[in-house]
Formats: C-alpha cells, structure tokens, sequence
C-alpha cells in the first residue's frame, strides 16, 4: 500500500522556489500531537533526568548527614562515659585523701602523746569561704608535698625493732642479773637473739659513737632530729664509724655479748634531749 505523502515547498525571501520535501500526508494533517507529543516527550526526559540527579545528590548527602549524626551520637556517647569516669576518679581520690588525712591525725595524736610538736597542727584566727569546686591538680600537690614533708621528718623520730627478738629485761628497777641480789636501774631495754644477727637503726642520724664504751660493750650511738639519741650496746661488732649518716633500717652493727652481760643480747637505750626514756612507751614493739 502505498503511503500518501503531501508535497512541502520551502520558499526564500524572494518567493523563489527553493527546496520540496515529501512528507507523509498524515503527519502534515496531525502535526499539532506530533509537536505536542515530542514537546511532552523532551520535558518528560528532562523531569527524569532532574528526577535521577536530585535523587543521586539526596542519597548522597543522606548517608553524609548520617554518618555525621551517628559520630555526633558515638562523640556523645563517649562525653558521657568519660564525665561518669571523671566523676568517678574524683569519688576515689577524694577517698584517698580523706585516707591521707586520717593517717595524719593518728600520726599527730601519737606524736601529742610522745611530747612532739604536731606535723599539721589547727590553725588558729583563720578562715574564709570554702570554694565547692575542687581543684584536683592542686590537691594533688598539696597532699604530695605534705606526705614529702611527713615522710623527712618521720625518718629522724625511732620507731619500730631494731632487732625481732624477744624483750628480756624492760626499763626500770630490776634485780642485780648476776648476783640476782639487790636492786639496780635498768635505762633501756634488752632484747635477745643470736651472735652476729644483724642490728637495725630504727632512724634516720648520724653516729657520734661507733667502738668500745665501758660497761657497753661495743656500742653505736646515733643522734636524730629534734632532739632524739638511740645507743644500740653489747654489740658483737660494728658497721657504722663516728660522723656517717645512717638512714632508718640500716644495719648499724651485730647482736653480741661484750661488756656488762650475761649472754648475747641487744641493750637498746632511747634517749630525749639527753633524757633517758622507756622504749616500749614511745616506740613500737609488740
């Protein structure tokens, strides 16, 4: 079947015949849906085109939004566990120091009974508001720097055994040991144990006397602060000379018998500014 096609004559300007085209009559007689159909068809391909790029952008922009609500949420997530934590720490060391505190004010009220001045004494015509935030750093230098100042000044007080044996013959009155007649005054304490176990400084001083000192024995007499002397006698040898410093646990000499004894022993003497005073009241023994 042959198509019926109209016969289109393009004119110039001058109304000259210029070019003829055969196009099928029925587009010449529809050419208005033509036109609108590929008109709709273009804007239909544009609205997808747009469709398809904004689409692309959202999701695109929709995972970034995402991903930075959930870093914001894991960020605030780990804010809060670290503020727990803090609040926590804080808990603890004010625990530790409240600890501290306690241990200074046993500390104190032994030291009140030994006739020593106290290592954090009341303050007297103070006071001030008290700030409710609490400064950690600071705290922490200031507990530091007082524990520093506690520990020097403990190591120059005696405290503790200079020797683990047993207590044979306290301070005070007692019977003559080898005449078991009579009465004598005993100045220290004796403390028994073997031939040449060590014996132990119970503080921090220097040694104004390391050697032979009559009814002594061989004996090690150390000076410490505030007015403290510890003299250490019947020494079977000594390990220290006259103007060493000795620090609190150091071996100073070993057990022995020599001098004014019966038999090997430790004759420990605990003196306060040249007062000679009962050990096992002042010091720790069990």
């Amino acid at each position: 079947m042959t198509k019926k096609k109209t016969a289109v004559e393009i004119l110039d300007s001058n109304g000259d015949s210029n070019l003829k085209i055969q196009i099928p009559t029925i587009v010449v007689k529809n050419w208005k849906y033509i036109l609108a159909g590929g008109i709709f068809t273009i804007c239909l391909i544009c609205a997808t085109i747009v469709y398809v790029a904004t689409k692309t952008t959202s999701d695109h922009y929709e995972k970034q939004l995402s991903k930075q609500i959930e870093a914001l949420e894991e960020a605030r997530q780990n804010l809060a566990l670290e503020e727990a934590t803090n609040q926590l720490s804080t808990v603890q060391i004010q625990k530790s120091f409240d600890a501290i505190d306690s241990a200074v004010n046993q500390i104190n009220a032994k030291m009140r009974r030994r006739g020593l001045k106290e290592f954090a004494p009341k303050l007297k015509n103070a006071g001030g508001p008290v700030e409710e935030e609490a400064n950690l750093n600071e705290m922490i230098k200031y507990y530091e720097a007082t524990v520093k100042k506690l520990d020097k000044k403990l190591e120059g007080v005696p405290l503790g055994r200079p020797h683990n044996g047993n207590i044979t013959s306290r301070f005070g009155y007692r019977r003559n040991p080898f005449t078991n007649r009579g009465i004598e005054m005993h100045s220290g304490i004796d403390i028994s144990g073997r031939t040449g176990e060590p014996i132990m400084a119970t503080a921090a001083g220097r040694v104004v006397f390391a050697g032979y000192k009559g009814q002594y024995g061989k004996v090690v007499i150390v000076e410490h602060t505030n007015g403290w002397e510890t003299r250490y006698a019947h020494l079977s040898s000594t390990k220290v000379s006259k103007g060493q410093k000795v620090e609190a646990g150091q071996q100073i000499g070993k057990l022995g018998s020599t001098g004014r004894s019966t038999g090997p022993h430790l004759h420990y003497e605990l003196l306060s500014f040249g007062r000679k005073i009962n050990p096992e009241k002042t010091l720790i023994f069990n």
